[in-house]
């Protein structure tokens, strides 16, 4: 369950976030929520985070592995 909480926004920094958040299509506090989570989650995960993505595929010679050639003519594009 969320708990409601009440913040104090200067009315300049107020007025960019509804239009911020109108662009993402979400609320205030959604906008708000998410910017927390982006902050805590990344201290939460750890470096987990940072590994997503890192890692690359071996690329053997061209005909040197029959299996490799045939899944990734199937599978890999461009």
């Amino acid at each position: 369950m969320k708990a409601r909480v009440t913040i104090t926004l200067d009315p300049e920094i107020h007025r960019l976030a509804k239009k911020s958040a109108s662009r993402k299509g979400t609320s205030v506090s959604g906008l708000i929520e998410s910017l927390l989570q982006s902050e805590v989650g990344s201290k939460k995960i750890g470096s987990a985070a940072r590994l997503v993505g890192s890692a690359e595929l071996r690329r053997p010679a061209l005909g040197s592995d029959p299996l490799y050639d045939s899944l990734s003519a199937k599978y890999l594009r461009g």
